[in-house]
């Protein structure tokens, strides 16, 4: 029982390394610090038939260190505001990305009262900002025919980490409350923050997934409710 609680123990510790390594989990956060105290635990316990001090003073430290770990995320994470809006664009828009993480987000753009008429993208020209609509309503338009409406969602998921011409001019149609950061600002933090960047292109490329699904569900509805 002694030596499987060993082997045990070595395995939790190789697979959350290999899951840190290949992206699966991250190594500021809490699954990671547990899966090491776990791993830990197990190798005590096996010491307790063949006792090593030098290994029992590795695994305690282990055990002491995943401990700071983990209060530490935990204070940080409880510290942490958000009003209601910025908890509806991160339900909404970033549902994944961790909380201290997301409130860096947050606090690199502003939100804003955006009045009808206002072009949040225009076809063809380089887009410079990712927005999030909450409310309101805004018409995407195509060669100059209305395609689509966005009543909540991000708006220039697509081209914003990789500067590109937008494909549609977004525009405000009914006065809308929206969320506005610079590309610049988000290119200059995922250049020296790759976990910050994996985390937001996650989260757009699920929100342009969305969107394409929409599109095509609306394409093949047409022909029916005709």
């Amino acid at each position: 029982m002694y030596d499987w609680a060993g082997y045990l123990g070595v395995a939790i510790y190789l697979g959350a390394y290999i899951c840190l390594q290949l992206g699966y989990i991250r190594g500021s956060g809490y699954r990671y610090a547990s899966l090491n105290m776990v791993a830990a635990i197990c190798v005590l316990v096996s010491l307790s038939a063949n006792f090593n001090l030098a290994s029992a003073i590795i695994q305690g430290s282990w055990v002491l260190i995943s401990l700071v770990g983990i209060t530490r995320v935990f204070l940080q994470n409880h510290r942490l505001r958000f009003t209601e809006e910025e908890a509806d664009l991160l339900s909404h828009g970033l549902p994944t990305m961790p909380r201290a993480m997301a409130r860096r987000f947050l606090d690199t753009g502003v939100w804003r009262d955006a009045r009808p008429g206002v072009d949040l993208t225009r076809e063809g020209e380089e887009v410079a900002q990712l927005h999030f609509i909450r409310d309101g309503l805004a018409g995407v338009y195509l060669g100059g025919s209305k395609v689509a409406e966005i009543r909540e969602g991000f708006v220039g998921e697509m081209n914003v980490m990789e500067p590109g011409p937008a494909s549609a001019t977004v525009r405000i149609e009914a006065g809308a409350r929206v969320f506005s950061v610079s590309g610049d600002a988000l290119r200059r933090i995922s250049r020296t923050d790759s976990e910050f960047r994996a985390f937001l292109e996650q989260n757009l490329n699920a929100a342009v997934k969305r969107k394409l699904i929409e599109a095509n569900t609306r394409m093949t509805s047409k022909p029916a409710a005709e």
